[in-house]
């Protein structure tokens, strides 16, 4: 979350320590993307650690991820501590659950960038992740590509609340006008995704575990100068190009420079990338965007005004200059 919940102090020490035998001090937020969370740097007793509060009902699979890396010597990844039951999560009221993990001192790449030696670092600590045999039993659990765009349906119910837009909102207002604007041009964008993904699907493609969304910021820059590779929430199984849609070309939260790709292919090593796939990719993301804005800023009546204007500001980032939409089809 952008905005600080306002949860309970005394709650959140006493999930701690129920949970996790750790006797909080101080709580600290720190804002982030996922709207269904909310974190928090922890003083404590014994060190410090950093909480997320998930809002919703949890998956076992995203946390048993970075734990299982990790355990398998794949070091640049944070993953959560085990509870005192010896699961990854604790139970809270209101269908709420605590994840704890160590508190690494930093900045997300997205506000720090990366040198040259820290994109070698990320693309061998990423080789490491694909290169991974995960436990049969976890690797079961975990979802596989399929190339059948789930996000159109998201898109198509988006075009039809902008029509109507349910919840009395000026940022709602603006972004059904924003829409109304583009809407054969999103509408065609479905089209041309579908069409690849039809194609992709008589492809043979190698599954590899993909992180699925490590953007600039979902990459930590430590204050050491370690990179580490965070916020495992959407785990999959799924061609390389999943993952390298962020690097080559990319234009999602940070963009990549030509020399910087370079530098992050000298730690990945070199390894064969179905072009259409990241073109794929791209049209996907952009329609993932525009279906989970569509129903925060029109289905959320508990949004702020605030939350739902930044929101339209991403949805209009898409189509500007420079913006993702630009570069597309460029692979």
């Amino acid at each position: 979350m952008l905005e600080d919940p306002g949860l309970d102090p005394d709650e959140l020490a006493a999930a701690l320590g129920d949970g996790f035998g750790i006797r909080a001090g101080a709580f600290r937020f720190v804002a982030g993307y996922d709207q269904r969370a909310a974190a928090y740097e922890v003083t404590a007793a014994d060190g410090r650690w950093f909480a997320k509060i998930r809002f919703g009902a949890f998956a076992d699979a995203p946390l048993e991820v970075p734990r299982a890396l990790l355990d398998a010597g794949v070091t640049h990844v944070l993953a959560p501590i085990r509870t005192a039951k010896g699961g990854l999560y604790h139970p809270m009221t209101g269908d709420r659950g605590m994840v704890v993990s160590p508190f690494v001192a930093g900045r997300s790449a997205m506000e720090t960038g990366l040198t040259q030696a820290q994109w070698r670092q990320f693309g061998h600590a990423l080789r490491a992740v694909h290169d991974t045999d995960l436990p049969e039993r976890l690797a079961a659990r975990l979802r596989a590509e399929t190339f059948s765009l789930p996000c159109a349906q998201a898109v198509r119910e988006a075009l039809t609340l902008a029509a109507r837009p349910p919840v009395a909102s000026v940022a709602g207002a603006r972004l059904a006008s924003g829409i109304a604007e583009r809407r054969d041009r999103i509408l065609a964008m479905v089209d041309r995704a579908e069409g690849l993904a039809a194609e992709l699907r008589q492809r043979s493609f190698d599954r590899v575990l993909c992180h699925a969304d490590i953007h600039a910021a979902n990459l930590l820059v430590a204050d050491d100068g370690r990179v580490y590779l965070v916020d495992w929430d959407g785990p999959m199984l799924a061609p390389r190009e999943r993952d390298l849609l962020f690097v080559i070309g990319s234009r999602i939260a940070r963009d990549v420079q030509p020399h910087e790709e370079e530098w992050f292919f000298e730690g990945y090593r070199e390894a064969p990338v179905d072009r259409d796939a990241i073109v794929y990719y791209r049209y996907e993301r952009v329609l993932e965007d525009i279906g989970a804005i569509g129903d925060s800023v029109f289905r959320n009546a508990a949004f702020s005004e605030e939350s739902r204007a930044a929101e339209v500001r991403i949805f209009e980032g898409l189509f500007a200059p420079g913006g993702m939409l630009e570069t597309v089809e460029s692979a």
